[in-house]
Parts: C-alpha cells; structure tokens; sequence
C-alpha cells in the first residue's frame, strides 16, 4: 500500500512540473502573498512589541507553526478535498470508486499539490530564525518533539480540509462550511488564544482543537505555561492530531457509503 501511495504521488507531483513556467509563477504567486503577511505582522508587532505578553519572535514561530502544518496538509488534501464537492455532483467519484485502491489513498496520491514548496521554505526559515532570536536551541530529545508536534499540527489542519468538505455527499456543496470552520476559525491562530475570551479559548481546544496547531505545542519550546487549561496540553498535539485525524477519515468513510453514483 504504502508503495502504491509513493508511486501515484511521484507521478502526480512530476507531472505538475512538467509545466515549469507555470509552477515557477506559482511559486512566486505563494512567496509574495505569505511574505506580505509576514511583513504586516513584522510591521504591527513592531509597532506594539508585545501581545499578550508574547513577543515578536514568539508570534512568529505560532506563524511559522501554522503556515507549515498548513501547508504540509493542503499538499495531500487541498486538491483532493478542495475539489471533492464537484466531484462528487459531477460524478467523478464514480471511477475512483471502482479502482481496487482505498479511496483516501487514491485521492490523496493522485490530487498531491507541488504548489506549496515555496511555504515550507519561508516557514521552515522562520522557524530557524525565531529560535535563534530567542536563544532557543534544539537537542536531540527537542528537535524529535518538533518533527512529531508538525507532524501532529499537520494531521489537524489535515482533519480540518476534510470534516469541513465531506459533508458535500449529503449537501453537494459544502464551500460555506470550508470557509466558516476551518478558514475563519484558524485566523485565531495568529495570535495567542490567550488574547481571546475564554469562549473563544474553548471552541479552539475542545471544539475545533485548532489551537493544538501551534499555540499549545509552542509553549513548550518557549518555556510557557499559560491560559485557561492545563500545561499538560502542550504535549498533546501528536495525540490529538492522530485522533481527529482518525476522527475525519471515518467520517469520509460514512461519506462515501452515503455516495449515489450518477449513473455517468
């Protein structure tokens, strides 16, 4: 399985660069739109040093953490999922289904986006350079709790593209809940949710853990206890992200028995 997984992945991902002019834009295109994010966060946090205690380079690096799980899940998911609700009214879902492939595995291998190479490179330097301005350094023990805490972070933002599109089986368009709970909620993250009220600080740890993306996990490489809820959260991104993960991928799989084929 796992053979097959790479297999269609390669394929997909070389077939996109085949086209180097046009990736090379949209590597540009990806660079210049989270750079000016970059530089408006660069420029309001310079103008108040501090947001909620956290600093500059602290609020970087929940940046940093957001922007490369983000962009770890919309290379499997974003144009698998992102595409699912004309899909599945279009009746394209049929031939997938057919396939002696599990269809998770079919989507995401064959829909791999190769558009988010420019993301990693600028959140990956944040990241470095953040820890560096903060005199953090990462041993051994420290440098494999930051692999599993992305890993982790990237699994949730990967449950996020589909909790918020499956239900296009039933509804056939599901844009709205795309837009209204995982892009409109995860806007929160760019900042600590500690600013927020503590309805705002529940939703995101208990409802819509979107705070185990990056707010929780980088308190432990700063060296922070704070908010509402137990410190012991900052060692439960791994273990949320696998079990909201598993959460999405049943849902899918009750998705797919829900599927009327058109017949097409």
């Amino acid at each position: 399985m796992i053979g097959l997984y790479i297999a269609f992945a390669r394929i997909s991902f070389l077939t996109q660069l085949e086209y180097r002019g046009q990736y090379f834009m949209r590597m540009v295109s990806k660079i210049l739109g989270w750079s000016t994010g970059f530089i408006m966060l660069m420029v309001l946090l310079q103008k108040f040093q501090t947001i909620g205690g956290w600093s500059i380079y602290e609020i970087l690096l929940l940046y940093a953490f957001d922007v490369l799980s983000y962009s770890i899940a919309g290379t499997f998911c974003m144009g698998a999922f992102g595409k699912l609700p004309g899909m599945i009214r279009q009746g394209e879902l049929d031939s997938i289904l057919t396939k002696p492939v599990n269809p998770f595995v079919y989507l995401v291998s064959t829909k791999i986006s190769a558009g988010y190479t420019s993301n990693y490179i600028i959140a990956l330097g944040i990241i470095i350079f953040s820890l560096r301005k903060l005199g953090i350094v990462l041993d051994g023990f420290r440098s494999v709790w930051l692999v599993l805490d992305i890993i982790g972070a990237s699994l949730i933002q990967m449950a996020g593209f589909m909790i918020t599109t499956v239900p296009a089986f039933w509804l056939y368009k599901s844009d709205g809940l795309y837009q209204l709970f995982y892009k409109n909620f995860t806007e929160f993250l760019k900042y600590p949710i500690s600013i927020y009220n503590v309805g705002v600080q529940t939703l995101l740890t208990f409802i819509l853990p979107y705070a185990f993306i990056n707010y929780y996990p980088v308190q432990y490489f700063l060296n922070k206890e704070e908010g509402r809820f137990a410190s012991c959260f900052m060692f439960l991104t791994p273990i949320v992200g696998i079990v909201v993960f598993w959460g999405a991928y049943l849902f899918l799989l009750r998705g797919l028995r829900a599927y009327h084929s058109t017949g097409s």
